[in-house]
């Protein structure tokens, strides 16, 4: 198969994956998906034989960890890109779809911390047997791109709208009042709010600066 070829074949089987224009490259397709969706991903390449596994990568991203499967399909690699978030660092297993896969598995989850749920090994496989269970030489630090000085008003900005850092003191001065913790922009209502967080998704600053927006808060201080 071309990597055209099989390009097409993987946007016919995964509904949700992204892949990545082949560009100048002929014998390389990237695939980017949802951690929980790495299982489908790997059921979905031929399997008659010409589709062999390379191995897995794992990347320190900061607030993220990185993972590239690759495989080799009729002369093409073909790479799986996900990632997992380190406050969670769990992924499916691909052991029961490729054996061959549980040593980088188990490798990747003593020096980064990733569990691959439903990977039976338990003892180490590099590290040794005594090593502390929360020490991963690999694993850095969970942090963003924002500096130190900047994440209180960086979480304020993109949770309120506002860049005005607002001490603790004050903020329960303002609840008792009836007013809101931090206090919005003059100039914003719902709607520029929106745009703007639509702006940030598009530009993709969220996910570099680490930002939840569910708890409205960075992942991290």
């Amino acid at each position: 198969m071309t990597s055209e070829a099989i390009r097409r074949l993987l946007e016919q089987r995964l509904t949700k994956a992204r892949l990545a224009s082949g560009g100048k490259d002929q014998r390389r397709v990237s695939v980017e998906l949802d951690a929980g969706d790495i299982g489908e991903a790997v059921r979905a390449l031929p399997q008659d034989g010409r589709s062999r596994f390379v191995t897995i990568v794992a990347v320190d991203k900061g607030l993220d960890i990185e993972l590239l499967y690759s495989f080799s399909l009729d002369g093409v690699l073909v790479t799986l890109r996900t990632s997992v978030q380190k406050e969670t660092s769990t992924i499916d297993t691909i052991t029961p779809m490729v054996p061959g896969a549980a040593f980088i598995e188990k490798e990747i989850s003593e020096l980064f911390g990733v569990e691959f749920a439903g990977h039976v090994r338990r003892a180490n496989l590099v590290l040794p047997d005594d090593w502390p269970t929360g020490k991963r030489p690999m694993r850095k630090p969970l942090v963003g791109d924002v500096i130190p000085q900047a994440r209180a008003s960086v979480e304020n900005l993109l949770s309120g709208g506002t860049s005005i850092r607002v001490g603790p003191s004050s903020a329960v001065k303002r609840e008792k009042a009836g007013l809101s913790k931090v206090p919005p922009l003059v100039s914003t209502n719902d709607d520029q709010m929106q745009e703007f967080k639509d702006l940030l998704a598009r530009t993709g600053f969220d996910k570099r600066a680490g930002f939840d927006w569910k708890k409205g808060k960075l992942r991290y201080k």
